[in-house]
């Protein structure tokens, strides 16, 4: 019984220190997840220090939506940054020029848990929570 409380005291450690490792500079790099359950799409996103691409994807079906699109990241600082569309490698709308003329889209690293960061991604007053899982 003794061994079995150290263990689980051990792995609870050992659980902790994992989620503290990550920090937001983990996520300025890598290939990321978001499940969007109300719109029935994943998104996966490839994120260079200063561009991201992104697909999205159906959940039920796996089908690739359309086609990728590039963003310009701006950090502000380790856990804040902007996204604007990159309308030179991407199709575009009018809204995306709108959101272009008005800053972009302002996003904020708020959690890291395990391999995951919850994102504030604001816009003229208005905000969406998401979470991205790291998986690569």
């Amino acid at each position: 019984m003794k061994n079995i409380i150290l263990s689980f005291a051990f792995l609870s450690i050992f659980s902790l220190k994992e989620e503290s490792d990550l920090k937001c500079e983990d996520f300025h790099i890598g290939k990321f997840e978001l499940v969007n359950k109300s719109n029935n799409r994943k998104y996966i996103l490839e994120r260079k220090q200063k561009s991201q691409t992104e697909e999205s994807f159906d959940l039920k079906t796996g089908k690739n939506l359309g086609s990728k699109r590039v963003y310009n990241v701006k950090w502000i600082n380790d856990c804040e940054y902007i996204l604007l569309i990159d309308t030179l490698k991407s199709r575009f709308d009018e809204t995306d020029i709108y959101i272009n003329s008005n800053g972009g889209l302002k996003c904020k690293i708020v959690k890291i848990k395990n391999n995951s960061a919850t994102i504030t991604t604001s816009f003229e007053g208005n905000s969406v929570e998401s979470v991205i899982s790291k998986i690569n």
